[in-house]
């Protein structure tokens, strides 16, 4: 007999799920989760008809599953991985008292990124345990970790101890994060920003950053600019990103920067720069490209500093693009990037930057208007591209900046993220 209706489902604290033996091994991992986040036992069943959930196998199916309502919930699925993305769309659904749907759910976002600055403000392996829990809820699957920024440095270095701020994940506490990440179909992007936002790791080699001379004033100082033309500052960066392509061995992906290192229209300031800066800059960005590509990762860069004005760029076609904003007429639009056969990830600082403290002119933003406003075809400064351009665009991501770190606690970004990531879930699949 019948446990239950689908009605009722919402309220159970026992549910009945009987699994293709095709997905067995998926078993302890959803019966985990649903308790985890939904305080919901899962008990499997041999008998189809004692299930309140069936998730059956699909060979049809590619990179999709499908979504039934009837006597029982049917979750169709061609392979693990769907089937759990199946799964934990249903749990997300339970959790939020939503409708549940009837279709074939297709990826309308292919990369579902959520990118959390650890540099600025410290994040414990527990509330780090519990992003990745809710990242897995809503359907996300890469976490971008920016663990170096001009306030910190948190990741433990064997090479570099000196430059580790006081609060830090070990490298065991990494290693944690990265199995607990792949166990939840999560991968982990590394993200260190050079040549600019440097100022913490550049306090301990102040000859190594760059110097302006302003008018009518002394040389002086940029606490957080590499002076890349210094072979020995640039040797060091070097190093320091091969102690982490290390570390982050199993990841795909490798973020290296390139944004707000100096005022790009004013080059004559920077008396390293003052001759061929842009190209100077350009050769840089395309080493640390080459030398994590060299070590199997895909490097990837902001966009602000390329393009510029409409000018040609020697950026190599070997990085990606993550396209974050047009805040100056003298960025290059998205388009720019695409034309130029540059794969795009979609950061919108409009509708998807959570700037702690609202800060440079920020607004929090909301899950209603993520839902609402936003799309995965719309970039920074309200740029929709074509239909035909979407393919060349991957992802897109939710991004958590710590700007004033103190404004609020772990918990309560959290608690922020998750209403967050409710909204920006909305646009994951397409449903027929």
């Amino acid at each position: 007999m019948k446990r239950t209706r689908v009605t009722n489902l919402f309220d159970l604290q026992n549910i009945y799920f009987y699994m293709d033996q095709s997905f067995g091994a998926e078993r302890e991992r959803i019966a985990y989760l649903y308790v985890r986040l939904l305080n919901k036992r899962i008990n499997f069943v041999k008998i189809i008809e004692r299930a309140d959930v069936i998730v059956s196998c699909s060979s049809e199916l590619k990179n999709t599953f499908v979504l039934e309502v009837a006597e029982s919930i049917v979750i169709q699925a061609g392979s693990r991985l769907t089937a759990f993305r199946g799964v934990m769309y249903l749990a997300k659904l339970l959790k939020t008292g939503a409708e549940i749907p009837t279709g074939k759910f297709s990826e309308a976002v292919k990369e579902r990124i959520v990118m959390l600055d650890i540099g600025r403000k410290y994040f414990s392996p527990v509330g780090l345990h519990r992003i990745l829990e809710e990242m897995a809820l809503y359907g996300c699957n890469f976490l971008q970790l920016h663990f170096s920024e001009n306030s910190g440095f948190r990741i433990e270095s064997i090479n570099y101890p000196q430059l580790v701020s006081d609060e830090f994940l070990s490298i065991d506490e990494v290693k944690e994060l990265i199995r607990y990440a792949a166990y939840l179909s999560i991968e982990i992007i590394p993200d260190i920003d050079t040549p600019g936002h440097m100022e913490h790791l550049l306090k301990t080699y102040p000859d190594w950053q760059l110097s302006i001379q302003e008018e009518a004033s002394d040389a002086r100082k940029v606490p957080a600019a590499l002076d890349i033309t210094n072979q020995q500052a640039v040797s060091f960066v070097l190093s320091l990103y091969q102690e982490y392509l290390q570390l982050f061995s199993d990841s795909r992906y490798f973020h290296i920067g390139g944004d707000e290192f100096v005022e790009f229209d004013q080059m004559e300031q920077y008396p390293a720069l003052k001759d061929e800066g842009v190209n100077t800059f350009e050769n840089y960005v395309n080493t640390i490209a080459n030398f994590v590509g060299n070590h199997g990762f895909i490097p990837r860069v902001w966009n602000d500093a390329f393009f510029r004005n409409g000018q040609s760029s020697r950026l190599t076609k070997n990085v990606e693009i993550t396209y974050w904003t047009k805040w100056q007429k003298e960025m290059a639009p998205v388009q720019t990037f695409l034309d130029e056969g540059y794969t795009v990830i979609n950061f919108n600082d409009n509708y998807l930057y959570y700037v702690l403290g609202e800060n440079a002119g920020d607004t929090y933003p909301t899950a209603e208007k993520i839902k609402e406003h936003w799309q995965p075809d719309l970039f920074a400064s309200q740029q929709l591209i074509s239909p035909k351009a979407r393919q060349r665009v991957k992802g897109a991501a939710l991004a958590v900046w710590c700007d004033k770190p103190k404004v609020k606690e772990e918990d309560e970004i959290i608690t922020d993220l998750i209403k967050l990531l409710e909204g920006f879930s909305c646009h994951f699949y397409k449903i027929n």
